[in-house]
């Protein structure tokens, strides 16, 4: 028998949470240093910036304690309320511009250092998820745990096709692009592998036509 849609998106939360795990790891261990070390003070860029975000935050709610007081002071005179509000967005703007004028030195490598660290989640994961795919041959932890596995012609071809090619690859291709696009894609990729699966006698999904394999149910001999 086929295996439900559930029992698909529980297997997959499984691996994905296991190499995330193991890419996290990675990241304290190693890819964090190698990567602050592309840019240049790094170290003193960084404690800087907190810095100036500190002095800015704290200024923030000093300047909102202020004006709760100065709201509670005005009682029932709107006028007053008005006039305390009018203060605290002024306050709050020179602030925020100042912030921006003491930031504005900080943001180029910093956001260069941060889309790296999202490039290497994103690269380190599909490295990952393609050797974890095709080195188990598709017999991988969440599919066991959930005794399930994959049906057909299964080799290393439709096993990348099937768990990589179709389900990851091209997300992760647009998340550098556009994020919002990606996550507009895996709502989209969400609603329909539901409705084939719920609605299909076979309960196959578009990449399981594609690479011509199913998700059956099964039992493992461990």
């Amino acid at each position: 028998m086929n295996a439900g849609f559930f029992k698909r998106l529980t297997s997959s939360l499984i691996d994905m949470i296991l190499i995330f795990t193991i890419i996290y790891f990675s990241f304290m261990l190693f890819g964090r240093s190698i990567l602050q070390n592309q840019i240049e003070n790094y170290d003193e860029i960084n404690t800087a910036y907190l810095e100036i975000m500190s002095v800015y935050n704290e200024n923030m709610r000093q300047i909102q304690r202020e004006y709760d007081v100065q709201k509670e002071l005005a009682g029932n005179d709107e006028e007053l309320k008005t006039i305390a509000l009018q203060n605290y967005l002024e306050q709050a703007n020179i602030l925020e511009d100042q912030n921006l004028i003491d930031t504005a030195p900080y943001n180029g490598p910093l956001g260069i250092y941060f889309t790296s660290v999202v490039y290497y989640y994103m690269f380190v994961f599909l490295l990952l998820a393609t050797l974890y795919s095709l080195l188990l041959k598709g017999l991988t932890l969440g599919r066991r745990l959930m005794r399930i596995k994959l049906d057909g012609p299964v080799n290393l071809m439709s096993i990348f096709l099937h768990d990589i090619a179709f389900k990851y690859l091209l997300i992760i291709v647009l998340i550098p692009i556009n994020v919002l696009f990606a996550l507009m894609l895996i709502m989209f990729m969400f609603l329909i592998d539901t409705a084939l699966i719920a609605a299909t006698k076979n309960k196959i999904t578009i990449r399981d036509m594609i690479s011509k394999i199913t998700v059956v149910r099964t039992e493992y001999k461990y």
